[in-house]
């Protein structure tokens, strides 16, 4: 069998980035996203936010600042960090914002919300499952529930 072989290449400006501009507000400061971050260390990211984040792993906790520092680049990451230490920030509200920023990034790269509008019901409706019975003959369309329609498709 053949072994496969491939070449990196950088990516075309236009996708560059694998999440689009990133912009949040913490403690009613604005940060806007200068970087770009790799589909892969989004990857990384979402494989450890799926898996839980341990904020006493190091291989997590240096994901987490490699992501923010590749989404706001250098300048923004360092007034980001100040605003974290002076405002005492916790992990979870760091995750919280990086959960925030995969969901954006997600509804934009299917251009659909990833979470069910709450005009919509939550699943199959409970009522008893009905079948369309129609009748060419009698020119009739009727709704009866499923045990009393038989599997049959009748043209008379």
């Amino acid at each position: 069998m053949a072994k496969r072989s491939y070449t990196s290449k950088p990516p075309a400006a236009a996708s560059q980035n694998a999440v689009p501009a990133v912009s949040f507000e913490l403690d009613g400061v604005e940060f806007e996203g200068e970087g770009a971050i790799s589909t892969m260390d989004f990857a990384e990211y979402a494989r450890l936010a799926a898996a839980g984040i341990d904020s006493q792993d190091p291989s997590g906790v240096a994901i987490i600042a490699d992501v923010f520092l590749g989404l706001l680049g250098e300048r923004t990451y360092q007034r980001f960090r100040a605003h974290c230490r002076r405002h005492r920030t916790d992990d979870a509200t760091l995750v919280e914002i990086l959960k925030g920023i995969m969901q954006d990034a997600t509804e934009a790269a299917t251009n659909r919300p990833t979470q069910r509008p709450s005009s919509l019901p939550d699943g199959p409706p409970n009522d008893p499952a009905t079948a369309k019975v129609v009748s060419f003959s009698r020119a009739t369309v009727e709704e009866k529930p499923v045990e009393e329609t038989p599997p049959v498709v009748s043209y008379g």
